[in-house]
């Protein structure tokens, strides 16, 4: 009985679904490949093909997800420890990609986030009107 060789999408489904478990810690081609049961070149290929990216933008793709995501929950935390948490290290590339994605910088995300959290310290209406005279 022969058992039939994953399609491509399965490969690429694969690969997300270990990428999406291991993205805080370093990854590396070969071993994403040997998850993958394909050479580093047949996993870069289908990657290219698939996706129009390599594997490895397309890890530091989904940790800049994960970033985005992590600030927005927990804007208070400094931004490095958002990063490693991530498995990034705040590089001009990983900046750069972020900037791309999401048409503004880590830090303005962060500061956003950090502003919705904030309670509104608006004063009360200040009345422009004379008071009104009292009756006698």
């Amino acid at each position: 009985m022969l058992i039939a060789a994953p399609t491509h999408q399965q490969l690429i489904e694969r690969a997300d679904r270990y990428i999406a478990l291991h993205y805080r810690q370093p990854l590396r081609m070969p071993e994403l490949a040997r998850h993958c049961h394909v050479s580093v070149r047949t996993l870069q290929n289908l990657f290219v093909r698939r996706r129009g990216e390599s594997p490895l933008k397309a890890i530091r793709r989904y940790r800049l997800r994960q970033l985005h995501a992590q600030v927005a929950a927990r804007p208070q935390l400094p931004l490095r420890q958002h990063y490693v948490n991530c498995g990034l290290i705040g590089s001009a590339a990983d900046r750069a990609l972020f900037q791309e994605l999401y048409g503004h910088s880590v830090r303005e995300h962060q500061l956003a986030c950090r502003s919705r959290l904030q309670p509104s310290r608006m004063k009360a209406p200040v009345s422009t009107a004379s008071p009104s005279p009292q009756a006698a």
